[in-house]
């Protein structure tokens, strides 16, 4: 099911209210020093000064040119229906952004743009096929459609351009039709190229187990992956004739064709999905931590690993979060249940909540050694940090050091028989 973009566009300049509120990006300041918004991106200022093309060919205006160009962000993930868990049918709905729009208000469901949702029971193997009609919408929009504005009480031609896309690690690779996460060069950004771990899983460990001068120094300074790479392997992998031929490029390159919205090119496919806080934090890194503390990660034994926390220090630790929450208005959190017990029923809110604020209190002393605390209350700052509303470049620059250790704390402390 697809529902048309632009008439969903032009309905914002019907009103006068939403005329004004729409002006926030072309009234933003992109000299104030400090990081607030998409705009403040390298990728949109890059933009500003190019012109927009189309299926290869460049146009005589540039991107956002005019004060009403609309920017926004495609946004995509599979969910499953009927309040099942794990396994069951599922939809996925296409979902636009629409940056012109203050960020207090652009990600309320009343504001976001919905294209479509492409039907289960499964997750689509081909979504760029599904965005077909999206795409050629976004390249009528780079010409500029006429739309009457209510508050000059005249017609102008409308622009709009998809900068970003945003989604899980699964979708994102399906966005940009590459191999992705488990093959042997699993980072959409760069071209690091991964090791055989536990069974047939691949992974990039900071220091490779080779001697070898050069591959060390390749997993120091790894190669990124450009824009133009996606275009030139999808071309090859087009006009190979064999599918041996099309498999081989596919594993040598990790990218399986041309992804989805391909005729503007004001999409980064290198750059432009970013990797989220959401996924990587609370849905990956927080519970990892957890279950390495308490010896459930992958089959690890109780009280094997000296950064184990006992169970009937965990089973307090549980009590004592569900109890903390009784005295917290419910406007910072819902009421949270007892994590040694019910965990299952955590959700990212809850992970981010306890995490930041209650962790570092409720764990103080239970570590057996100090360091793994130290360890877990340094990532809490760094997640402090990274959702502030407005951060500076030398703001950036330290928590970017911040990040580098504590990830090599994290391998060095991990369990070797996870880690080889």
């Amino acid at each position: 099911m697809y529902l048309l973009l632009i008439p969903q566009l032009q309905g914002y300049f019907q009103s006068v209210q939403m005329i004004q509120i729409l002006s926030y990006r072309a009234d933003y300041d992109l000299g104030k020093g400090e990081v607030c918004d998409v705009f403040d991106g390298n990728l949109y200022q890059e933009l500003l000064h190019c012109r927009v093309v189309v299926d290869g060919e460049e146009l005589s205006h540039q991107y956002f040119s005019d004060s009403w160009d609309i920017a926004l962000g495609l946004c995509t993930d599979s969910y499953l229906l009927f309040r099942r868990q794990r396994k069951g049918p599922c939809g996925t709905p296409l979902l636009l952004q629409n940056y012109n729009l203050p960020p207090d208000v652009q990600t309320q469901s009343k504001n976001l743009l919905c294209v479509g949702i492409v039907p289960g029971p499964h997750q689509p193997k081909d979504l760029g096929s599904f965005l077909v009609p999206l795409d050629d919408e976004c390249a009528e929009l780079t010409y500029g459609i006429q739309t009457f504005d209510a508050l000059q009480q005249a017609l102008f031609k409308l622009h709009a351009y998809i900068i970003l896309k945003s989604g899980d690690i699964v979708a994102i690779e399906r966005f940009l039709n590459i191999k992705g996460h488990n093959s042997i060069f699993p980072c959409r950004s760069c071209k690091v190229k991964a090791i055989c771990g536990l069974g047939k899983t691949y992974y990039v460990p900071l220091h490779p187990p080779s001697q070898d001068h050069e591959e060390r120094a390749l997993y120091q300074a790894a190669p990124l992956r450009h824009h133009q790479d996606f275009l030139n392997t999808a071309s090859i992998i087009a006009v190979a004739n064999m599918k041996a031929m099309k498999a081989k490029i596919a594993k040598q390159t990790s990218i399986k064709g041309l992804p989805g919205l391909s005729h503007v090119g004001a999409l980064d496919y290198a750059r432009a999905s970013a990797w989220e806080w959401f996924h990587l934090f609370l849905e990956n890194v927080v519970p990892n931590l957890v279950d390495f503390w308490t010896g459930q990660f992958k089959g690890l034994g109780v009280g094997s690993k000296d950064f184990e926390i006992t169970p009937n220090i965990w089973q307090k630790v549980g009590e004592e979060t569900a109890a903390a929450v009784r005295h917290i208005p419910s406007v910072f959190v819902r009421v949270l249940a007892n994590i040694a017990t019910d965990c299952l029923l955590f959700t990212a809110k809850s992970w981010s909540f306890w995490f930041v604020y209650l962790a570092p209190k409720l764990l103080e002393g239970r570590f057996p050694k100090q360091k793994y605390y130290r360890h877990m209350c340094k990532l809490a700052e760094i997640m402090k940090v990274t959702l502030q509303l407005h951060v500076s470049h030398e703001q950036l620059n330290d928590i970017e050091g911040c990040i580098v250790e504590w990830v090599q704390k994290y391998e060095r402390y991990s369990p070797h028989s996870v880690l080889s």
